[in-house]
């Protein structure tokens, strides 16, 4: 017979990997701005790289090639709204993020088209960048096309944004949609972006042409009209055995997982090798609860662990 002393060694040592329910945060952005360059053929100025358009309720992405200059685009997203939601969902750290999305729209997403300010470049696909900054201390500030300020974050404080660590996550190809349609852009679960996000608080991204074709505009959260940009983070539970007993000859493993996941029960009698043999499949309730019967367990002791 296994003894209580096992049972409870057995349950210490059979922590899981994640589970398959999912919550998703929804998180519209806090701060952006477009930062440019300038050029000769926009007639408010040959250089504007010290100037700041936080409100101008548009943001932008365009090469140096471009007629009205480069163009580059930095938002920010508060994420302890969605990491209370985890923890509400899961409890406070049971829970890993398993998906990230970025969802932009414009009303100006036709190509070939001039935006009706004429500091835009015409609408054009292409492939651009998003990369991961670890400074999230820039302010949007208040400029606009129109009256332009220095009171926020300007092109000439790239190098500041961009001191390590800062990490390049994709590179995408951009095929305007037309206009009021959303896009989706999945990031990767890199290192750096994962904990910035698991920490709830502020995470920036930078938007910068990777080609000389990409003339991409989409609104801010300024401009609104349903075409905020947002922040799509999807977390999953934390798959972990909860107890066991012995009752007559018959060993009832119990756990918690994602809401009808599917996962394999593996056992082993020795914890220094890797041979852990799967012995049965169980899929959890609906809300997230398993219970397994191991009807041949084996003396003096057996460990166990669950898998997706």
């Amino acid at each position: 017979m296994i003894s209580l002393r096992n049972i409870l060694f057995i349950i210490s040592l059979c922590l899981g990997p994640t589970a398959g329910a999912q919550v998703t945060n929804s998180s519209m952005d806090t701060e952006d701005a477009f930062l440019c360059t300038g050029s000769t053929n926009y007639e408010d100025g040959t250089d504007l790289s010290g100037l700041n358009f936080g409100a101008a309720g548009a943001l932008a992405i365009a090469p140096a090639s471009s007629a009205k200059g480069v163009f580059e685009s930095v938002i920010m997203f508060n994420l302890a709204a969605g990491v209370a939601q985890f923890n509400a969902a899961y409890g406070t750290n049971h829970w890993v993020i398993t998906g990230v999305t970025l969802s932009l729209a414009s009303n100006y997403g036709m190509a070939g088209v001039q935006p009706n300010n004429p500091i835009f470049n015409v609408i054009a696909g292409g492939r651009f960048a998003i990369e991961w900054l670890s400074d999230s201390n820039w302010v949007e500030g208040t400029g606009t096309p129109n009256l332009p300020t220095t009171d926020g974050v300007t092109y000439d404080c790239l190098p500041t944004l961009l001191t390590p660590p800062c990490e390049i996550l994709c590179t995408n190809t951009y095929v305007p949609p037309g206009d009021n349609i959303r896009v989706l852009w999945p990031l990767p679960l890199s290192t750096n972006l994962v904990g910035n996000l698991t920490n709830g608080g502020n995470v920036s991204f930078l938007f910068f042409a990777a080609d000389n074709q990409v003339g991409y505009l989409f609104n801010s959260y300024k401009y609104g009209r349903g075409n905020e940009p947002y922040l799509n983070v999807v977390a999953s539970p934390l798959l972990k055995i909860l107890g066991g007993a012995m009752t007559n000859g018959i060993f009832q493993l119990t756990g918690l997982g994602g809401d009808s996941g599917a996962y394999n029960v593996q056992t082993s009698t020795n914890l220094a090798t890797t041979n852990w043999v799967t012995i049965g499949t169980v899929t959890a309730s609906t809300n997230g609860a398993i219970w397994y019967d191991d009807t041949n367990a084996i003396v003096p002791q057996r460990y166990y662990r669950l898998s997706q």
